[in-house]
């Protein structure tokens, strides 16, 4: 029995999901103990690392005050020693050397300062004292300079005693240039007195700014990578970038608050602080060095005029840690505990894929359970063949409406197996093949037809839809299958097929259409006869093929008998799709549903275009037949009367002539009369037996090369007689460059002539009458010919003549044998033209003829009937 496997039970994407749900929640679970693991050692490391900037910050800024107090200490401790030593009551010279061997002593000891310098009220140095890279001296007094005009002089100069000047520090300059190496500098000085309470000089000591600035680093050496020490206006003192150092000294207008601007607009604001912005943790303190001195001095001096010192000179402290450095604790705690989150995460994984699993098995062994039962149940109420195969091919289950399509008892079927009780031995081993794929689900067919023997012998084909059976572990243990009964929808279908291959393959043409005309179906043979595609025309009318010739009428007489449920038959006169035009003969009828319904139209058609062709050649045929057989007889009875009457008019016209030959008959009038009567009757009676012997005996033409114009002036030649006897006024006109022709100039000549002569014959009674001959090129849809009009304002010709006038023996004149035109119509085709009679506005008549220019080969009359066009 044929088998199409189910997805799988436990299906990749079922335990994909199984694992997603537990996997998921366990995850999130470990996420947020990780996030708040790690957000804990990140806040722990924030507050120690500002902790730690403010400490160092800190500690840089006492380094810096220490600095600066003990520098003043030095400094009030030496002008004390002075003013206790009275020594500006010795002369000059001893007070300089006295002085000098304690400043001397005192760069030895301290080792702090570049230059210790005493300097009059003047300005002028009276002692100095250079450090020399640790050898101090004294300047000799012939290089002592005067200092009056310095700026750190004359500030100084205005302090009462016990006032202490602070300057900025900045590099030290020696002639008006900066010294190099470069020297940071910063002096300190106080105003010296006398023992009566006199100004007597300034000590200044240059304290050499290395050693602050190296007290600075060392301090702050836990972050010396990154603290920074700028002055009031921004300019770096002390920067982990050397280039930026002492800017405002060497044309660097690189400063801290273009860098930085908005955190240097709230360091300035605060003396301390901490704050983050984008570009970093910045912590600032500010160093006041006047205020620092300020504090030494009023520990040692007890009492300063604060007024005295400068408010403006400070500097800021400054440490910032850049993003990188604030957020780099994500590396370290990766680092540090990947492993155990890796691990963490593997044995969720585990876990969750182990439960998922676990979980899944449990709920579809009780959804099979459960699942069998129902189906089992729905089984035995549907009207098709239900029946279930263990892996064997063993029958377990059978419904009712199987038993009674095979005619079966339940307890003949339970048990047995598939193959031996319903396969044909024909198709036995088909069917155990595909049982034996039973164990690769994948691989079974989805739907399957087979042959089901019956009780009785007879063999119903079946079509089934099967449901694999799984067990708990996922292995197959069976099939269900449900089968329909199509033996006679097969046999319905194998008879439509039939009937459409027949359609298909039909020489006759084949269209369909739904009730407003628009084609639902054509077969092949319409595409090949109209040359339109199926997709072309489908949903068109067939009023595409119309060519205009049908009217109408007849269709609304289609429309009326197949509407009505009626059939129509006839012929259509269709064009192609390339144009050309073919006749075909249809049979159209309704077709009706199951309630009578008209739904649709059927048109049955054959192409008769070549049977019309050969209706037409053999009506042609007939027509030359009995017109050669008219002409045959008529030329026996032609050369019957030329033989009888050709002698005896001849002898009279003889005799006539003779008598007018006579004198006495020459002399009477009224004799002479009749004889040229009797001649003139004789000549018209010869003229009727030539034109019934040229009839009804043609002969072929003699074509050559000709000219055109040429016979047309001949035949006006030949026709004068006439011409002048009516009084007519001929004008030619020839289009310049006229072609020659191939065609007999006698026979061309006889037509003009002919046909001069009638124009003339037809303007008898008409005042000024006129004949006009017009020659030109013509090109038509069969090529290049010559056209002639030869026209008159003659009487006319009313509208039934002038559809007869060719015929043979018709004539509207008194006198005439009716050949004359019908002679001319047969030279011209003989020629391949065509002849058109039409009216001349606005009196009279025109006739035209084409003559190809194009050589054909000449055929004798009959072979080919000449076109006549009259309008």
């Amino acid at each position: 029995m044929p088998l199409s496997p189910p997805p799988s039970p436990l299906s990749r994407l079922s335990l994909v999901k199984g694992f997603l749900q537990i996997f998921v929640p366990l995850l999130l679970v470990l996420v947020v103990v990780g996030f708040m693991h790690y957000y804990t050692l990140y806040t722990t490391e924030r507050v120690s690392r500002e902790s730690s900037e403010t400490l160092n910050v800190g500690l840089a800024r006492r380094m810096i005050a220490s600095d600066i107090s003990a520098v003043v200490g030095d400094l009030l401790f030496l002008v004390e020693h002075i003013e206790r030593q009275k020594i500006f009551q010795m002369d000059l010279s001893t007070m300089r050397e006295q002085i000098g061997l304690e400043f001397l002593v005192f760069a030895e000891k301290k080792r702090l300062y570049d230059q210790i310098r005493f300097l009059d009220e003047q300005g002028m140095a009276v002692v100095r004292i250079n450090f020399n890279d640790g050898n101090p001296a004294a300047i000799p007094i012939a290089e002592l300079q005067n200092k009056a005009t310095r700026y750190y002089f004359q500030e100084a100069s205005q302090l009462a005693s016990g006032s202490i000047y602070v300057s900025p520090l900045d590099l030290n300059i020696e002639a008006g240039k900066i010294e190099y190496p470069l020297k940071p500098v910063m002096r300190f000085a106080a105003p010296v007195f006398d023992v009566q309470g006199n100004k007597r000089g300034i000590l200044l000591l240059n304290f050499l700014g290395d050693r602050l600035i190296d007290n600075f680093t060392h301090a702050a050496a836990n972050i010396g990578e990154h603290i920074e020490l700028v002055n009031n206006e921004g300019y770096w003192l002390s920067s982990p970038v050397s280039r930026d150092n002492w800017g405002f000294m060497l044309g660097n207008d690189a400063t801290f608050g273009k860098r930085h601007p908005v955190a240097w607009k709230q360091i300035s604001a605060f003396n301390s602080g901490q704050f983050e912005l984008g570009d970093g943790l910045f912590t600032f303190a500010t160093v006041h060095p006047n205020q620092a001195a300020l504090e030494t001095s009023a520990t040692s001096i007890g009492s300063v005029r604060q007024s005295e010192l400068r408010r403006d000179n400070y500097w800021k402290i400054i440490s910032r840690v850049p993003p990188s450095e604030i957020y780099s604790s994500m590396p370290l705690f990766l680092r540090t505990h990947l492993a155990l989150y890796l691990a963490t995460f593997m044995l969720i994984g585990i876990g969750s894929a182990f439960l998922a699993y676990s979980h899944l098995r449990h709920r579809r062994a009780e959804a099979q359970s459960e699942y069998e039962q129902r189906f089992r149940h729905t089984l035995e109420n549907i009207e098709l063949a239900a029946v279930a195969l263990d892996r064997s091919g063993n029958i377990r289950f059978c419904n009712n409406h199987f038993l009674s399509l095979t005619g079966w008892q339940r307890h003949e079927v339970v048990g047995e197996n598939w193959v031996e009780k319903f396969a044909p031995q024909d198709n036995d081993q088909n069917v155990r093949q595909v049982l034996e794929r039973m164990a690769n689900p994948e691989d079974f067919p989805t739907h399957l037809e087979t042959q089901v023997k019956t009780k009785s012998g007879s063999q119903r084909l079946i079509t089934w839809n099967n449901t694999l059976s799984y067990d708990a572990e996922g292995e197959v243990i069976g099939v269900t299958g449900i089968g329909e009964d199509i033996t006679e929808k097969r046999h319905a279908e194998n008879e439509l097929h039939k009937l459409f291959m027949a359609v298909e393959q039909s020489p006759s043409i084949v269209l369909i259409t739904d009730r407003q005309g628009k084609i639902e179906y054509v077969n092949p043979k319409f595409s090949e006869v109209t040359g339109y595609l199926q997709d072309e025309v489908v949903g068109e009318y067939p009023s595409l093929l119309k060519s205009g010739e049908t009217s109408n009428s007849e269709y609304e007489a289609l429309w009326q008998a197949i509407s009505h449920g009626g059939e129509w038959r006839g012929e259509f006169h269709n064009r192609r799709k390339n144009g050309e035009l073919y006749w075909e003969a249809a049979v159209i009828s309704a077709i009706r549903d199951t309630n009578g319904e008209i739904t649709n139209y059927l048109a049955v058609k054959e192409d008769i275009t070549e049977r019309k062709r050969l209706e037409q050649e053999v009506e042609t045929r007939n027509r030359e037949l009995a017109s050669s057989q008219t002409l045959a007889a008529m030329g026996r009875m032609a050369s019957m009367i030329a033989h009888d009457l050709r002698n005896p008019l001849s002898s009279i016209k003889m005799t006539l002539q003779i008598l007018g030959k006579q004198p006495d008959v020459a002399d009477d009038d009224k004799v002479n009369e009749l004889r040229q009567i009797s001649l003139s009757q004789v000549r018209y009676m010869e003229e009727i037996l030539s034109d019934m012997l040229t009839y009804s005996r043609p002969d072929a033409i003699t074509p050559e090369w000709i000219s055109l114009e040429k016979v047309i002036d001949t035949a006006v030649g030949l026709a004068q007689r006439k011409i002048e006897e009516h009084n007519v006024k001929l004008q030619t006109f020839y289009q310049p460059g006229l072609p020659t022709i191939f065609g007999d100039a006698n026979k061309l000549r006889q037509v003009f002539s002919n046909l001069i002569v009638n124009a003339a014959q037809a303007t008898d009674g008409v005042e000024n009458p006129k004949i006009a001959i017009e020659a030109m090129v013509e090109l038509g849809a069969k090529g290049t010919g010559l056209r002639i009009e030869i026209c008159d304002n003659g009487c006319g010709i009313n509208s039934i003549d002038r559809t007869k006038v060719f015929e043979a023996f018709y004539t509207t004149r008194a006198q005439g044998t009716g050949l004359g035109l019908a002679i001319v119509k047969r030279i011209v085709g003989q020629h391949h033209g065509t002849i058109e009679l039409h009216p001349n506005e606005p009196n009279g008549t025109c006739l035209s003829i084409i003559i190809p220019t194009t050589p054909q080969s000449p055929e004798m009359v009959g072979n080919r009937p000449v076109e006549v066009t009259t309008s």
